[in-house]
């Protein structure tokens, strides 16, 4: 007897196969991922992404000669693509954009060897796969024809970037103007990769016609003229530091000893405040945008504004200081043009900048790194202990002049190694969590609180009527964010993530501030700097814009800077000192 088939196989086999097989993968490990802290998952986002991803899969099945293990080889590019959108996450708490793979040597540099191996590994080895099997030349027309639609979306995203945000926003579900997460949870991550790029690109061709208003060049100079009325004007100096996290404000971590130095608990710890970084556990540069530009790092144009700073005279801190009868100095302990830190500097008004004379052959500078080992980066004591002894003397020999004095830190920096025979371990975290790069952020704060009191105390009395301003970028990434919500930072506070520890001494006082954003400083800067009278004329409310949606209203002020500083405007010249002043 002839067996008979069941009448549901072939619909079976119509139904099941590599392409349902591949989506409910997806399904299934996004809605893992979300459920674990990842980005959103993938079934909300049926209009274009899934469709996206059915038709890749489908173009990269074409591309690969036949064989069993095709269709699992044709699925890696794009597994090893969502996870790195879920790594890129975790670790920095933003979704990442196209642009920002030119940013992949300044985070290389940075890595530990360990790291760059398993990066390596996990990349390389599912490319290498994919590279094996393709099929080069193509033998058939197929693999051709397939990729049109892909040529033809990729050309329209470069091309003609407005249409491509038009129909996105028609056919697309709602843009969360605020929250990358939000957007990629309506939209999905390529889809809001792609758009993103698009609105890049139309914004780069926009921007050349951005015209700074006359309003805005008339405040320009009110502010200056405010500085330069002052009949005695004091030295300003602000200090970043590196992923500068308080174990303290994990309400339920527990620890042998408390982390902060005593020094440093007596001067400072009840007057700490928060100010709310751009970023979370990387991006060092998009927090120094903030502190000197006083503006939002929107990443309009770049994943990191500082990369497309071309030198050219923008309306930022250190220029409207420098304009206003101030000397600029910016020290950074890593290396030039990390994060294109010098064109950016000039451009936003330093006049003097310092690296340590490891990194900085042919550069004027001050100090050095001096001995790294077990660290790889220079301690905070050492840096600072540096510029006090610079600043004081500077002060001594030129008292009448003004200084700006802008420092920023690499110390603390993952994976928060310490050289225990110069920094032994005094801390140990207690009960059942344990977190080894916690426990040795811990002890890097105990001895950075101690070096940061013996700077204050004699900024301080080298310089008592003065303002100083200790700030962190941002956290460390620690286990990628999942450390903070264990062990309830901030009594687990939505965006917790992005506040970081802000201490402000006003003529050898300390002061506390409400919450703020690091673009709220350059304010309280001028503030200070003009006794008051920046915010009369300027109704200062550092409260009124604690959620991100109000970010947009300092929009025009990214714009004007962004402009300036890419060389795009024709007001450029309007900030050079040597031109007439806007009447």
């Amino acid at each position: 007897m002839i067996p008979t088939v069941p009448p549901y196989l072939p619909w079976l086999k119509t139904v099941v196969n590599r392409y349902t097989l591949f989506l409910l993968f997806f399904l299934g490990c996004t809605e893992i991922l979300q459920q674990t802290g990842g980005l959103p998952a993938l079934l909300p986002a049926w209009r274009l992404e899934i469709p996206l991803l059915l038709y890749l899969y489908f173009l990269f099945n074409q591309l690969l000669r036949k064989s069993r293990l095709q269709p699992l080889v044709a699925a890696a590019p794009l597994v090893l693509l969502y996870g790195v959108f879920d790594v890129y996450y975790r670790m920095f708490g933003r979704m990442l954009r196209i642009t920002e793979i030119t940013e992949l040597p300044e985070m290389l540099q940075i890595l530990p060897s360990l790291g760059l191996v398993l990066i390596g590994v996990l990349i390389g080895l599912p490319l290498l796969a994919f590279l094996a099997f393709l099929e080069i030349p193509p033998r058939r027309l197929a693999p051709v024809v397939a990729s049109l639609p892909l040529m033809a979306l990729l050309l329209m995203v470069e091309t003609t970037p407005d249409f491509f945000m038009t129909a996105f926003q028609n056919t697309q579900q709602e843009i969360v103007i605020y929250s990358d997460m939000f957007s990629a949870r309506n939209n999905g991550r390529l889809s809001m990769m792609l758009y993103n790029e698009a609105k890049r690109k139309s914004y780069h061709k926009k921007i050349a016609g951005h015209q700074i208003t006359p309003a805005a060049l008339i405040n320009f100079d009110k502010v200056i003229n405010g500085l330069t009325e002052q009949p005695e004007k004091r030295n300003i100096h602000l200090i970043v530091l590196e992923s500068f996290l308080d174990p303290g404000l994990l309400k339920d971590a527990r620890f042998s000893r408390n982390p902060a130095h005593p020094d440093f608990s007596k001067l400072l710890a009840k007057k700490g405040g928060l100010s709310i970084s751009p970023v979370f556990a990387g991006g060092t540069a998009q927090a120094e945008f903030e502190v000197l530009c006083g503006a939002p790092a929107l990443r309009e144009f770049s994943g990191i504004e500082f990369d497309v700073f071309t030198g050219a005279k923008a309306p930022c801190l250190p220029r409207i200081l420098s304009l206003g009868g101030y000397e600029t100095h910016a020290t950074n302990s890593y290396k030039p043009d990390f994060f294109n830190s010098t064109k950016a500097y000039t451009g936003i008004g330093f006049e003097k900048m310092y690296y340590p004379q490891e990194f900085s052959a042919g550069y004027d500078t001050y100090f050095a790194a001096g001995d790294v080992t077990d660290e790889n980066y220079m301690f905070d004591g050492v840096l600072l202990s540096q510029n006090l002894e610079f600043i004081a003397k500077r002060i001594r020999e030129n008292p009448t002049l003004p200084i700006f004095n802008y420092v920023i830190g690499m110390y603390g920096h993952t994976p928060h190694d310490l050289n225990l025979n110069k920094r032994p371990r005094t801390i140990t975290m207690l009960g059942k969590f344990q977190d080894e790069g916690l426990e040795k952020a811990a002890n890097q704060y105990y001895y950075r609180t101690e070096a940061i009191a013996a700077y204050v105390k004699g900024l301080i009395a080298a310089d008592p009527k003065s303002l100083i301003i200790l700030v962190s970028d941002h956290l460390p990434s620690l286990s990628g964010g999942q450390t903070y919500q264990d062990l309830n930072y901030l009594d687990g506070k939505v965006g917790a993530t992005f506040l970081n520890r802000i201490y402000i001494i006003e003529n050898g006082r300390p002061v506390r501030q409400n919450t703020i954003h690091h673009y709220d400083i350059p304010r309280i800067i001028l503030n200070y700097a003009t006794r008051g009278k920046y915010c009369r004329e300027h109704a200062c409310n550092f409260t009124a814009h604690d959620t991100p949606v109000t970010q947009t209203a300092f929009r025009d002020d990214y714009l004007d800077i962004m402009s300036q500083a890419m060389d795009a405007g024709s007001a450029i010249r309007l900030f050079d000192p040597k031109a007439q002043c806007v009447q």
